[in-house]
């Protein structure tokens, strides 16, 4: 944990364990035309809809969380035909609380490609906007700074993400949750890998919604819904259990970086 523990880390188990801001995620188109909204609106409000029945507010309290999360839409030419169909970013971030939070972001869809994969591959665009919306949400954007992921290393340990990993996909000696080294820097240290065999009941995490390409039916893990847990988010089911140990471990590592601060400044 970096020196920023020393001032959004502290949090009580019993302020967990009550009601959390609700996530509320607001898209502002801009300058897009009215007809690509009247194309394509219904497809990005399904799919924030989709991440707010599963993510659902923040661990952090009262002023410490976010009001709102704003997503930027833009819809224009990227790369031309067959090239990236979308991409995301976070370009602006909550440090008031236990966690580094989002609090606006952007994403951008290549008008060239949509109808294509509309027509080839139907449902594929509404997946991939699911997708680029999980990132500005914060996962593998927001990694490093929730201490979860070191980059290069490929090794995700959050620890509601790696339980939630050992249990769906049958790994329960595994010390982490593979991440994604090639691809480039647009999908290296920001997905969960492909070509690893893992899979659950069937479905393979080489064709999971926040895998590095879209592939399969693009399902949603419960891995991947609990990593959210681990950069500072609510989500359904939410254990009571487990948000008490949250809490409690948020404690521990405000302490402990007191403690590595203080031993530093000797």
């Amino acid at each position: 944990m970096n020196n920023k523990s020393l001032f959004y880390c502290l949090i009580a188990s019993s302020m967990v364990s009550s009601v959390s801001a609700v996530m509320n995620i607001v898209l502002d188109y801009g300058d897009t035309s009215a007809q690509d909204i009247s194309s394509y609106g219904a497809a990005f409000t399904a799919a924030e809809r989709f991440w707010e029945s599963r993510v659902t507010g923040y661990i952090d309290q009262g002023n410490a969380a976010p009001s709102e999360l704003r997503i930027d839409v833009s819809l224009g030419n990227i790369d031309g035909f067959a090239g990236t169909l979308g991409t995301a970013s976070v370009t602006r971030v909550n440090f008031l609380g236990s966690f580094v939070e989002p609090t606006r972001g952007e994403m951008t869809f290549d008008t060239t490609d949509i109808p294509f994969y509309g027509n080839t591959f139907p449902g594929t665009f509404e997946d991939v906007i699911r997708h680029e919306m999980g990132h500005v949400l914060g996962l593998g954007l927001l990694w490093t700074f929730n201490d979860v992921y070191v980059d290069g290393t490929g090794q995700y340990t959050g620890a509601a993400g790696l339980a939630a990993f050992r249990e769906e996909f049958n790994a329960p000696t595994a010390a982490f949750v593979p991440v994604e080294l090639a691809g480039g820097a647009g999908t290296a240290d920001g997905h969960w890998d492909e070509g690893t065999n893992f899979a659950s009941n069937g479905r393979r995490l080489d064709d999971e919604l926040m895998s590095g390409s879209a592939s399969g039916n693009m399902w949603l893990s419960n891995t991947t819904l609990q990593s959210f847990r681990d950069i500072g988010y609510t989500v359904v089911p939410e254990p009571a259990a487990y948000a008490l140990w949250i809490g409690f471990l948020c404690i521990c590592r405000a302490f402990a970086s007191r403690s590595k601060a203080g031993n530093s400044a000797a």
